[in-house]
């Protein structure tokens, strides 16, 4: 058996393209299941669709839930996303650290300036695949948590030559709420925004450190600027 790094880089590797078989299967069994539990609705697909063809991309979303990640997922079907994840998630269960490498997630180290992780997902991005990334680096459950961006994003972005896609979404917090026993069954609505380039004159010519900082934050501010469809 291979190890579960072998498939960090080689997601569709291996005998009979299995994780790639098998993310697929995922990601449907997941669209079907979620479609009923949640009802969950996805808008602005068309911003992904307009990228030049063969393009990657660095998706961009608030962070409430674990399941946000599946939801993207489940919402960007069939096109694969790969996903940053922290370091601990793999550690914490063998099985369920196959099964995220599998789908395409793959580690960082965090708040260590993990290059290899950056290297690794600008591989990712020049291939012209999805990588999804939650700046916010933590779960944010209330309005008044504070958060400090993770400006990886901007590297990322720069580097591989990509633009950043700002995605909301709106429900999965409450699927399981602080306190709460029993989880519950919201609607669950996302929506994607406009492509954002670093390379846009009014970030190129900042310095270094103020263009990730500034690109950062209006990624972000693109993602709680998406207006919730009526």
């Amino acid at each position: 058996m291979k190890p579960v790094s072998y498939f960090y880089d080689h997601p569709s590797s291996g005998e009979g393209h299995f994780p790639q078989k098998f993310c697929t299967l995922f990601a449907t069994a997941v669209r079907v299941i979620f479609k009923v539990l949640f009802r969950y609705r996805v808008y602005g697909l068309e911003n992904l669709k307009g990228l030049p063809e063969g393009s990657g991309a660095i998706i961009v979303g608030n962070h409430s839930s674990y399941l946000d990640p599946v939801f993207v997922i489940a919402a960007l079907r069939p096109r694969p996303i790969r996903y940053i994840s922290k370091e601990e998630f793999f550690n914490f269960n063998p099985l369920i650290g196959r099964l995220a490498a599998w789908v395409g997630a793959f580690p960082v180290r965090r708040n260590s300036g993990d290059m290899s992780a950056i290297k690794r997902a600008v591989r990712m991005l020049k291939r012209g695949e999805l990588v999804g990334i939650f700046p916010e680096g933590t779960r944010v459950r209330s309005k008044d948590q504070e958060v400090t961006y993770h400006e990886g994003i901007s590297l990322i972005s720069q580097l591989a030559n990509v633009p950043v896609i700002p995605v909301r979404l709106w429900g999965p917090d409450r699927i399981c709420p602080k306190g709460a026993r029993l989880f519950r069954l919201p609607k669950v609505t996302l929506r994607f925004g406009e492509p954002l380039s670093v390379h846009e004159e009014r970030f190129a010519v900042l310095s270094k450190e103020e263009r990730l900082t500034a690109f950062t934050a209006e990624a972000m501010a693109r993602v709680y600027d998406l207006e919730f469809p009526r």
